[in-house]
């Protein structure tokens, strides 16, 4: 559901949705052939996507640090942990590593008005969703560069310019798709 008028909020809407549909069905995705011996028969299926199942974890573990940040900086309640298994790094940090990425979601589409309000939106989670949802629509085999950022990019490539202006002008139009 689209809602708002500033269409950055349903720019946000959007992602999270893309989202939330790739951490459901990565897992369950199917696996690009492999022929050969290591291929396997027909007896060695697994009905796992390994790959997407962790691009799965991923997306959820991208998720939970900004519903935490929201919470604290709107002073409310951040999404129970239970919907999130966790990890202890060997710094002592508790980082999600996977859970229910459906109610994170819904948590973070109902924050989405403050959220796209805040300075770090743009700077920083919106670069963090995209290159998340790149890898799982990569994965998925959805996903190309749309021609005329290819274009740009040849074009910014034969008049000399750096990669650094190159990859500039690809968020830029990223961030405008």
């Amino acid at each position: 559901m689209m809602i708002g008028t500033d269409p950055r909020v349903n720019q946000f809407l959007k992602m999270v949705n893309d989202l939330d549909d790739a951490a459901r069905v990565l897992p369950r995705w199917p696996k690009r052939s492999v022929e050969g011996p290591s291929g396997g028969g027909g007896g060695s299926a697994v009905l796992v996507n390994v790959s997407g199942l962790d691009l799965a974890r991923e997306i959820h573990a991208v998720l939970v640090p900004w519903c935490e940040q929201v919470a604290e900086e709107r002073g409310v309640l951040e999404p129970d942990p239970f919907l999130s298994s966790w990890q202890c790094t060997p710094s002592g940090t508790w980082v999600a590593t996977g859970g229910n990425t459906s109610e994170i979601a819904k948590w973070l589409r109902q924050n989405a008005t403050w959220i796209v309000d805040r300075p770090w939106y743009v700077d920083e989670m919106w670069p963090e969703l995209l290159e998340v949802r790149r890898k799982a629509r990569g994965l998925m085999g959805i996903w190309s560069a749309p021609r005329a950022m290819r274009d740009l990019v040849v074009e910014l490539a034969a008049s000399g310019g750096s990669i650094d202006e190159m990859r500039e002008v690809a968020r830029a139009r990223r961030a405008d798709a």
